[in-house]
């Protein structure tokens, strides 16, 4: 059976961190390609005004062109709101039952991961392939356990999108967090600005 990451996110932007924590499960071989999953609003951050899905949809793109391994999917901007992981997970499952997807995840959603909807039907059809993140001390010990979540010794994922459009809004400098191709089409398309 073919084994796809999911690699599920607002990416508003795509960062540098995004790509290595791909790169690295592509460069061991452990995933034969990844699948950037943009989500339009995240269900647990309705508080937030995202970028146009179109514009990070777009970035993504551009960030990953080069590597044929990488893939995007606007699935999401497609299926009904809000987007939860596991209605998504249910209707790739259900379009494409000969692929095995296997869902990306920082060990920072672990501590809340059991208030997410049906999140013991995620762990039933998939694998989660953990990558670390700050405050990883707080993962639940029925996880830590769990033999569908595995734990990747990745690259440290420090930085965030947040922090990124921050550190621009303010006019710091950001080019070593993000792909300078990713750089020039926000500042081409005035993103991040307000």
């Amino acid at each position: 059976m073919i084994k796809k990451g999911l690699f599920f996110g607002s990416f508003d932007p795509i960062h540098n961190g995004h790509l290595e924590i791909v790169k690295f499960f592509l460069n061991k071989k452990i995933l034969s390609d990844v699948i950037f999953v943009i989500t339009p609003q995240n269900p647990f951050k309705s508080e937030i005004k995202y970028q146009d899905f179109e514009k990070r949809y777009e970035a993504v793109e551009i960030a990953t062109i080069s590597n044929p391994k990488i893939k995007i999917s606007d699935i999401e901007s497609r299926l009904p709101t809000p987007n939860y992981t596991c209605d998504t997970l249910k209707f790739l499952r259900n379009e494409s039952p000969e692929i095995e997807y296997v869902f990306l995840m920082g060990s920072d959603l672990l501590k809340d991961f059991d208030k997410w909807k049906n999140f013991e039907d995620i762990l039933k059809h998939h694998s989660l392939y953990i990558y670390p993140r700050i405050n990883k001390n707080s993962i639940p010990e029925k996880f830590k356990i769990n033999e569908k979540i595995k734990f990747f010794e990745a690259p440290l994922m420090k930085m965030s999108s947040s922090l990124i459009r921050e550190k621009y809004k303010n006019g710091e400098s950001v080019k070593d967090l993000v792909p300078l191709v990713v750089l020039e089409f926000i500042k081409k398309n005035n993103l991040y600005t307000i």
